[in-house]
């Protein structure tokens, strides 16, 4: 019950701070230049080829995930956060794709929406494994109503202030309990790689054209942002395999590897 409570709460805390920035800055609207990506060539029948088949890295993270899934250390209660994460990483490959196929805010929902539900899916796991396993039974459909909904109030009123809490949020949540809090399992060094990748996609990103033209057109900055993406998700799958129980888990410890 202490778990279920908890989690209402930190939903509630999110809505509340979106609710508070929203009160003192007002709508976040997604800029259209957001569209406007460097990779512009075309491979055959594939418009901005780029973008759109260095998704094959995060599908291949998806695909790993199914086929080691009697592979991965988990327990009943972390099942449906797993399933979650694992079929949410093949939705984001595929609506991916899709949105570069012809970027555009009506296409683009179909790539945020399962991303943020995979990023719901991995703070349910990492809380799981460094507060209590409760939180796998508790937190893993409230979150993902959460990431989910924060996607669709932005479809539906052009706010995206929802949803830059939600995701940034739980970036902070998963960066603090891996400094903080000593897990049930080893192998955090997979998750710490995981979360340096996701800061140098971040960059990446950002740099798209940069990147386009100081790789003479090979690669651009957003062609990296999604190689980088099946790498931070392989790691996290390789967290779920490869870990072991520890003899005395939790506590207030940092535990970095």
């Amino acid at each position: 019950m202490n778990a279920v409570r908890q989690t209402w709460g930190l939903v509630a805390i999110a809505l509340g701070l979106y609710a508070l920035l929203r009160f003192y800055f007002g709508p976040f609207p997604q800029d259209p230049a957001y569209h406007v990506l460097a990779d512009t060539r075309r491979c055959g029948p594939i418009p901005r080829a780029g973008d759109v088949l260095t998704n094959l890295a995060i599908l291949a993270a998806g695909i790993t995930g199914i086929v080691l899934w009697r592979r991965a250390k988990i327990e009943a209660d972390e099942r449906p956060a797993f399933a979650l994460l694992v079929i949410s990483i093949v939705l984001t490959a595929l609506g991916s794709a899709y949105y570069h196929w012809a970027p555009g805010d009506a296409r683009l929902v179909w790539d945020r929406l399962p991303l943020a539900v995979t990023e719901m899916a991995l703070l349910v796991l990492v809380m799981a494994d460094r507060i209590d396993i409760a939180f796998a039974r508790a937190a893993w459909w409230p979150f993902a109503l959460l990431g989910g909904g924060s996607v669709l109030w932005w479809l539906a009123t052009g706010d995206l202030l929802l949803y830059l809490v939600v995701r940034v949020g739980a970036g902070v949540m998963i960066a603090c309990l891996l400094l903080l809090r000593r897990g049930r399992h080893d192998g955090t060094a997979w998750l710490v790689t995981a979360l340096v990748l996701d800061a140098v996609m971040t960059g990446c990103e950002r740099m798209d054209y940069p990147i386009f033209a100081a790789t003479g057109g090979i690669a651009s900055g957003h062609n990296l942002k999604h190689i980088l993406a099946g790498v931070l998700l392989g790691c996290v799958i390789a967290w779920l395999v490869r870990r072991r129980r520890r003899e005395q888990p939790y506590g207030p410890a940092i535990a970095v590897l």
